[in-house]
């Protein structure tokens, strides 16, 4: 692997003009305890290199963080390098041009990171002049960005999605809170102290912190033992905390450790004497096996599709196949499933009737105070569905299972109107989107599950595509993972489907297919799940990712998967 990176690099750096790589081959290694990930070799410079070489190795040294960016810093004048201490990073691609003496960077910026490895789309024009100068006989970097200059290419293939999680305000399940580190400081000791600097923005309002204030992590910091349990040496962890919050710290840090796959279980220590997590086996580990419960994904009980044929609810097996539900209801126009697959929810064709029941039983009518009923789905649980109050101005509502409506309170932003929307699996986040004056835009808003439940904080997502074009145009979206969504839209003037980080960190276009989409849904997983969709002329096609699309059946008018 190393010889093949410096190989890699002396290519890149034989050119005087030349491309951030946005492409290449992605190598499977094995996943070691501390450091993880793939083994970097950048190199120092070496004699005589032109400018635009010279910059070319700087930003591919940054692949690498080892020893505080040494290698980089290499290419920096002796003041530069003592100067330069990024704390955040900027994402981009681009070009690298070199003069005589000179060397710029003409790129678009895709995103930045800030220090706690949060990353913001932020799309648009990135162009820097590096300030090469001479010293000592060698062209040198004088004028570096503050910050980290991370290519498309690096940060696709040498930063890693790290889902911290934090607990439920109700405490029964758990919230993933991506951040992206490089692949060798995803360690142990990393992801804790990452969790002790707290929730982000963005969930902050829909979580519980169960780390206590006033904690940190001691000099052992966390260790990983060669069977997969993690040691976890705390400091100032109050030894009277009560059996429920020890539960929630357990399942909050087991869970976050996840992100390094050997991760089996958990032991916990409070100034050096040994912390009793309940459920714990009897030499103190936690096992991750015992703490499925408190992942949502893990709940699911059913990977049918659902649709509607001839206003008929049932399921989609393939094949052209329809099996129907026996169901009394025979006038249904849409249709929501839950995800432990007991309870449905059917819109009448007048879209004015609400029914719910079991899917192995009878619909009792629902009354609703809203019209024009669309976009039912499940979250855990309790089905969320839109509608138009008398004005005609849409409204969001919940539905429990023994049929409470209420309405959610939406805080949106001047001149703006819900269109659709998708509940994230742990209700955290919604993705809604919106129209008003410029048309319709997607964004990501917090879910506040206190007393009234309230959609708040709406913040557009910029989603660029691997091309560079932006995906707009958005019709229809599903969360088909913990923390990505399924979104039909169009970039560059072609309508598809992408899938897309709920920070816009990855845009991923997922095929062609033949139609244009009247309806998306998806079964959301760990990993990402299947994703279908259904095309104007009631087409069903499903996604997965072996066999991308695959026709299903024909004559279906709604469609979904328990949710």
């Amino acid at each position: 692997m190393r010889l093949l990176l410096a190989a890699l690099l002396s290519v890149i750096l034989a050119t005087g003009c030349t491309h951030i790589p946005t492409a290449g081959p992605v190598e499977e290694v094995p996943v070691s305890a501390e450091p993880r990930g793939i083994d970097i070799a950048p190199q120092p410079p070496v004699a005589g290199m032109l400018p635009s070489r010279l910059v070319d190795g700087f930003l591919q040294a940054m692949a690498s963080p080892e020893g505080d960016y040494s290698i980089a810093r290499q290419y920096l004048t002796e003041d530069a390098a003592q100067r330069w201490e990024p704390t955040d990073a900027v994402v981009f691609d681009g070009l690298v041009v070199g003069g005589p003496a000179t060397a710029t960077l003409d790129a678009t910026q895709l995103g930045t990171i800030d220090e706690h490895g949060r990353y913001s789309s932020e799309p648009g024009d990135l162009e820097h002049d590096f300030g090469v100068v001479s010293q000592g006989g060698e062209w040198r970097i004088d004028s570096p960005l503050p910050s980290l200059m991370v290519s498309r290419y690096i940060f696709e293939r040498y930063y890693e999605r790290v889902p911290l999680y934090f607990m439920s305000r109700s405490g029964t399940h758990v919230v993933p809170d991506p951040i992206h580190l490089p692949e060798m400081l995803v360690t142990p000791t990393a992801v804790v102290e990452a969790l002790l600097n707290g929730p982000s923005e963005a969930v902050d309002q829909a979580v519980t912190d169960a780390m206590p204030s006033g904690i940190s992590l001691a000099d052992e910091g966390a260790t990983i033992e060669q069977s997969g349990v993690v040691t976890v040496n705390l400091e100032g962890l109050f030894d009277r905390l009560g059996d429920d919050a020890r539960r929630r710290l357990g399942a909050q840090l087991l869970w976050s450790l996840t992100a390094i796959p050997r991760v089996t279980g958990l032991v916990v220590t409070s100034d050096g004497v040994p912390f009793t997590l309940p459920g714990a086996r009897a030499d103190g580990a936690l096992e991750l096996a015992s703490q499925q419960g408190y992942q949502i994904l893990s709940r699911a009980a059913t990977v049918d599709l659902f649709g509607i044929r001839e206003g008929t609810p049932g399921r989609v097996t393939g094949d052209s196949r329809f099996e129907p539900w026996g169901s009394t209801v025979a006038d249904a126009a849409d249709l929501a499933v839950s995800l432990d697959g007991d309870t449905a929810a059917l819109i009448d064709a007048t879209r004015s009737t609400l029914l719910m029941g079991s899917l192995r039983g009878e619909f009792g009518e629902v009354a609703v105070p809203v019209t024009n009923l669309r976009s039912p789905q499940f979250v855990l649980g309790t089905l969320w569905l839109m509608g138009d109050d008398t004005e005609g101005v849409p409204r969001l509502l919940t539905v429990d299972r023994m049929g409470s409506v209420t309405e959610v309170k939406l805080s949106l932003p001047v001149g703006r109107e819900l269109e659709d929307f998708a509940v994230s699996p742990a209700q955290a986040r919604a993705a809604l989107l919106l129209s008003g004056e410029g048309g319709r835009t997607m964004g990501i808003a917090t879910v506040v599950p206190v007393g009234e439940v309230e959609v708040v904080d709406w913040r557009a997502l910029p989603m660029m595509a691997a091309s560079g074009d932006m995906v707009g145009d958005v019709i229809a979206l599903a969360w088909h993972a913990e923390t990505s969504i399924a979104v039909a839209g169009s970039a560059g003037g072609v309508r598809s489907v992408f899938a897309v980080e709920v920070d816009g960190s990855l845009v991923e276009e997922l095929g062609p297919f033949t139609g244009a989409v009247e309806e998306l849904t998806a079964m959301a997983r760990l990993g990402g799940g299947s994703i279908a969709l259904r095309t104007d002329v009631g087409v069903t096609w499903r996604y997965e990712a072996r066999t991308r699309w695959t026709r299903l059946a024909e004559g279906i008018t709604a469609i979904a998967y328990a949710s």
